[in-house]
């Protein structure tokens, strides 16, 4: 028998694992000091991250005003209405479908004082290669690009194409912030493509660190052929 779930119990169970989970992390912070930059750059920030590393981004700053741009795809639908019973605004879009709407509505919510998320890779890749959504963002609104990633051990890593990590229970979890930046409202095209390249590089190397400084050795997430 072909059972439907509605999509808001989904996210709401969705919503009680991270919760669940979270309470039982153990998490542990490094590089503040870059968070303390960005801030004394903007009062605005964007979040980039990974987007396999979604779920410990969104526990970790769920008290933080952030309006988060999810696909209109039923798997990021369900992802951004798990994120909004969690503090974040919803703001449905993507590269592919609504992806203007959704960039605009984005930045008058930095305009008013909102910060913005966005998974640096997403929505749908290649895995770790930036998009340029985040460094666009900068560049129309002046706010600064906060790249942050984690890692955790244990954790189960899902065989999506980002490689969804969820933290086990009890977890050590490690949260980083990466140098803060802001892309200059003049840029020309060659400036544009080194921010989104300086992010890119940025996010990866943070992520390896992290993993690494767990005691993996980075090729489950990123193989040769992917770096």
């Amino acid at each position: 028998m072909n059972i439907r779930v509605h999509p808001g119990v989904a996210s709401f169970v969705g919503l009680l694992v991270i919760r669940f989970l979270g309470l039982t992390w153990r998490i542990e912070w490094r590089d503040i000091k870059n968070l303390e930059k960005a801030r004394a750059l903007s009062k605005q920030g964007i979040v980039s991250f990974l987007h396999g590393r979604l779920i410990v981004i969104v526990y970790a700053h769920r008290k933080w005003r952030i309006s988060v741009l999810a696909s209109e795809h039923p798997d990021g639908d369900l992802i951004g209405r798990a994120v909004a019973w969690l503090g974040w605004e919803h703001i449905k879009g993507s590269s592919s479908r609504r992806g203007a709407a959704g960039f605009r509505e984005l930045a008058a919510a930095l305009r008013s004082g909102r910060d913005a998320g966005l998974a640096g890779d997403g929505p749908r890749g290649p895995r770790g290669r930036a998009q340029q959504g985040a460094t666009e963002l900068s560049r129309m609104t002046g706010a600064v690009i906060i790249p942050v990633s984690n890692s955790a051990r244990p954790r189960r890593l899902l065989s999506s194409w980002d490689r969804f990590q969820i933290p086990g229970p009890f977890a050590r979890v490690v949260i980083a912030y990466g140098e803060p930046f802001v892309v200059p409202s003049d840029s020309d095209d060659e400036t544009r493509e080194s921010s989104r390249l300086r992010l890119e590089r940025t996010l990866g190397e943070l992520t390896t660190e992290l993993d690494r400084s767990l005691g993996y050795d980075g090729t489950d997430v990123w193989p040769h052929e992917d770096c």
